[in-house]
């Protein structure tokens, strides 16, 4: 996880547009701002609500986000490496077909996040609600979890092979055949994963 230090006190500019940003701590509102073809790279944004921000083409490098609102931002075919998600709001927000390294969510909400096609390396997910949220041909390696809530998530084409759902929720979750192999779960999440195998319980 990134350890960000010595940082500068700032405020975002309105308009920011091809330009890579360091060192920057974000605190606060942050209003009407545009962000486009950014990269923040050593940066750490505290109770910043993102519904003020524009997002175009952000990539995100050694950053933390610190009970922040990044709920309904599009950060799609971006780089999300060595960041950490703490106390966040992510509700509807995608990563569609980005690259994603190092990275940790912890005590998020992530109901309805997009991840289709994502490319995900060393991703952790402590104490967090990821309900609804969709997993179509990601391709991922190392994926700890640890509480989290998966209900009506989605799995497709997703290789899970060696991730361990055991302490996690995954009550009505889809799951295809390509995508469970592998799994390892507990004796009651077997219930919830035999009828991929045409298997009734009487």
């Amino acid at each position: 996880m990134p350890k960000v230090i010595n940082t500068i006190d700032s405020v975002l500019d309105v308009n920011l547009e091809d330009e890579t940003i360091s060192n920057k701590l974000y605190d606060g509102i942050q209003k009407n701002v545009k962000l486009k073809n950014i990269t923040f790279g050593d940066c750490v944004f505290r109770n910043v609500d993102f519904n003020e921000i524009e997002f175009d083409g952000v990539d995100f490098v050694n950053v933390n986000f610190e009970n922040c609102d990044l709920s309904n931002k599009h950060m799609d075919e971006r780089l999300i490496k060595n960041v950490l998600f703490k106390n966040v709001k992510l509700i509807g927000s995608t990563f569609v077909d980005s690259f994603i390294k190092n990275v940790k969510f912890d005590s998020v909400s992530a109901r309805y996040v997009n991840m289709a096609g994502a490319r995900i390396n060393d991703m952790k997910i402590n104490d967090s609600d990821f309900s609804e949220s969709s997993f179509v041909e990601t391709k991922i390696k190392n994926l700890n979890l640890s509480e989290v809530k998966f209900t009506k998530a989605e799995f497709l084409n997703t290789p899970l092979n060696g991730v361990d759902f055991s302490s996690s929720d995954i009550s009505d979750v889809m799951f295809d055949m390509i995508s469970v192999k592998g799994m390892i779960v507990n004796q009651f999440q077997c219930i919830d994963l035999v009828h991929l195998l045409g298997v009734r319980i009487k």
